[in-house]
């Protein structure tokens, strides 16, 4: 049994495998086609539509699917899915630009046919004309005839007519070389007729090329002007803001300058009272204790003995 590929962690639909199915056919036809269906896309606009056409379909697909890939909530899935919708769109894009290219190879071609069907016309023209032009010469150019001079001469002289058929033959060579200078001529017409046009045709494309490149030059020099001016205006904003943050860095500087002045009043105030606890000495202390200690007695015999004594 055979199983299309389908995208990881997606429902279990059918819009990824008419994808796979889409995306495969369209290879076959434009990818590897054979000679005949290759023939066929660059002679026929439609088959190039009708592919097109299929092509937007496929790229609907593609958009469906990446919106439900968006709604997976397994990570490892999600990106899975998102790695082969990113492969399937490079494919579309490579199919897409192949299409490009046969719309293009079509679009020379008929244009090759429209110039050679043209040279064809003038071809089939110019011999109509000149076996025309032709015939009339030859019928200005041939003897009179002379049926009615024969006519009135009496049946006594019959060798005299004889005399007259030489004439024919010294006169008939005379249209042939005129015919064939005459094809000379009408070739050489239609020769420069042919490079007139064929120069005019590629005057003409080269114009179309050169306004083409024109309007992509101007537009690149404004869309980079735009960019210039955004550039610009941002730094102005950046150097405002930084103007107005400027005066708060000050204050927060001054705030811990008056910190740090305080910071340093505190600490000679605690070596003042250390030097005034530990300035009497040794002697000092044990006073201290033993003052303490007289005062811990005298709070025991409050407590514990003037209770029991009673007046």
């Amino acid at each position: 049994m055979v199983r299309h590929p389908r995208v990881g962690g997606l429902p279990p639909d059918t819009t990824a495998i008419d994808l796979s199915r889409m995306l495969a056919r369209l290879e076959n036809i434009l990818v590897t086609p054979d000679s005949a269906t290759e023939t066929k896309l660059r002679a026929s606009s439609y088959e190039r539509e009708k592919v097109g056409t299929n092509l937007e379909y496929a790229r609907s697909l593609l958009l469906r699917l990446e919106q439900d890939a968006l709604r997976i909530k397994i990570q490892s899935k999600k990106q899975e899915a998102q790695a082969d919708l990113v492969r399937r769109r490079e494919t579309l894009q490579m199919l897409s630009e192949r299409l490009r290219e046969l719309n293009e190879l079509g679009a020379h071609q008929l244009e090759d046919d429209e110039s050679s069907e043209g040279e064809d016309i003038l071809g089939e023209e110019t011999p109509s004309d000149e076996t025309e032009t032709d015939d009339q010469d030859s019928q200005s150019d041939a003897p009179p005839p002379t049926t009615t001079a024969t006519q009135d001469i009496p049946r006594t002289r019959d060798p005299e007519p004889i005399s007259t058929t030489p004439t024919a033959p010294i006169t008939q060579p005379e249209p042939t070389s005129n015919l064939r200078s005459r094809n000379r001529q009408a070739e050489k017409e239609k020769a420069e007729l042919l490079s007139g046009t064929s120069t005019g045709l590629s005057t003409a494309t080269t114009e179309a090329l050169l306004t083409h490149n024109r309007t992509e030059q101007e537009s690149l020099t404004n869309s980079l002007l735009n960019m210039a001016q955004a550039l610009k205006a941002s730094s102005h904003s950046f150097a405002s803001s930084l103007e107005e943050e400027k005066d708060i860095l000050n204050r927060a500087t001054e705030g811990l300058d008056k910190n740090e002045l305080g910071l340093e009043a505190a600490q000679r105030r605690m070596g003042f009272l250390r030097k005034y606890t530990e300035g009497k000495g040794w002697w000092g202390r044990m006073m201290m204790y033993v003052w303490i200690a007289g005062l811990m007695v005298i709070a025991l015999i409050i407590v514990f003995v003037l209770p029991k004594v009673r007046f």
